[in-house]
């Protein structure tokens, strides 16, 4: 953007692309909720606790995936590809090698669920091309091909919802229609980054170009792991603890309530996704004016985006609840449900934005630190009120941990930016 325009226009072309980065990811959401949806309504709760189990664990992997390779990669890459090359073969290398090792973990993980070894096979191949496909978004993010990752969560979310379609149409009540969806979704979501780039990341890759990635590893994805790893248990734990105590079917309630909530979670790790390369290279650039404007911006964003949640989350709770919920799950009980996850929902929006900063800042361990102890805070109040109240009040522990975190981050955040050069450039620093 030239810096000439007034700031209306730079406000109108900022919402534009901030609007094209969440079409992909506002549309996979949709997807998937119609999928999640239609599952509910046609699966026993044990089966539809056992696909929302396997969806965390594979939200979890693609979590994993940010700390190893998409965080670090608008630090340890340029635009000049050339340059770039050794970088670039390492870090592939590397992701296709633990995208095989994630494969094998998921069947397994499929097969001790009980789960049919078409279906579980079929997750299996599911998560591990979700993998590549993160890694590849985020590869096109950094090289400044935003619109790539747009085509592929299209190509994505059209390719689910045809399978929708399907099932719907043929009544079919077998769990291998959904996950098959699952995974030619996944498969065709890749061809939009161009044979160039699947040559580069299938044909070209080296076993002896992984031992470089233990460099990446000490400088910036070992603290960034230990961030997700601890994040994942803040905002997660209820799904592990409730499931491996009380059963998927305990778990099945849970996720149902948590449906609405889907979209704004995926819309923010895209836009997340979007975000920290453009921070990273302001910083790199000392533009710290024009980052903290990002940062406002952002915030700005998702506040909008949990607001129409609520308001989405809220009529459809009152006006129209048959169409989302089966009859058989208790009302009081999702309606608990939703209120709390709207909280949760709410926390960490407010602290989203800063924690993007930080990590485009290379900031990663001020914010292991911050989830190591809200973790900590999350899995005891998880399992004390699991205990005393059942598995729907093991979501006032997801809270209590998200809470912290985001009053750490806060923290973080205030001593970095008394670090940086001439930090009052905050205050009317332009959109």
């Amino acid at each position: 953007m030239r810096p000439d325009r007034s700031p209306l226009a730079r406000l109108v072309w900022k919402t534009l692309r901030y609007g094209l980065a969440a079409a992909g990811p506002v549309g996979t959401a949709g997807s998937q909720f119609v999928l999640s949806v239609q599952l509910l309504h046609v699966l026993d709760p044990g089966a539809f606790g056992t696909f929302s189990f396997l969806l965390v664990a594979s939200q979890l992997s693609t979590g994993l995936w940010s700390a190893l390779f998409c965080a670090p990669m608008p630090i340890l890459l340029s635009r000049d590809e050339d340059r770039d090359q050794v970088m670039r073969r390492c870090l592939m290398s590397t992701s296709l090698a633990l995208s095989v090792v994630a494969f094998a973990i998921f069947a397994t993980i499929g097969l001790l669920l009980r789960t049919d070894a078409t279906a579980s096979l079929l997750f299996a191949g599911y998560a591990m091309l979700m993998l590549l496909r993160w890694f590849a978004r985020a590869y096109a993010y950094a090289m400044g091909k935003q619109w790539l990752t747009t085509i592929s969560d299209l190509v994505y979310s059209l390719t689910l919802l045809s399978s929708v379609g399907l099932v719907s149409l043929s009544h079919s009540t077998s769990i291998l229609a959904p996950y098959a969806g699952l995974f030619v979704g996944a498969l065709l979501s890749l061809l939009p980054f161009g044979p160039r780039y699947l040559k580069r990341q299938f044909l070209e890759v080296s076993p002896r170009a992984v031992p470089l990635y233990a460099k990446v590893w000490r400088e910036h994805s070992g603290w960034s792991l230990t961030g997700v790893l601890t994040t994942e248990a803040t905002a997660n734990a209820h799904a592990y603890i409730v499931t491996l105590i009380s059963g998927a079917t305990a778990f099945a309630p849970l996720a149902a309530s948590a449906l609405l909530m889907r979209p704004i979670s995926v819309t923010t790790n895209a836009l997340t996704e979007f975000e920290r390369p453009q921070m990273a290279r302001q910083l790199a650039e000392d533009r710290h004016q024009e980052t903290f404007a990002t940062v406002r911006f952002f915030r700005a964003m998702l506040a909008i985006a949990w607001i129409a949640t609520v308001v989405v989350a809220l009529v459809m709770m009152r006006y129209a609840p048959g169409a989302l919920f089966p009859k058989d799950y208790d009302r009081h009980y999702l309606v608990i449900g939703t209120l709390l996850w709207l909280a949760i929902a709410g926390v960490r929006t407010l602290r989203t934005p800063e924690s993007v900063l930080l990590q485009a800042a290379g900031q990663f361990k001020p914010l292991a630190h911050a989830s190591m102890v809200s973790c900590g805070v999350s899995i005891v109040g998880v399992a004390g009120f699991l205990l005393i109240g059942g598995p729907l009040y093991s979501l006032v522990g997801v809270l209590l941990g998200e809470a912290v975190v985001a009053a750490w981050i806060w923290r973080a955040k205030s001593r970095w930016q008394a670090t940086v050069p001439n930090p009052s450039l905050e205050t009317g620093s332009r959109p």
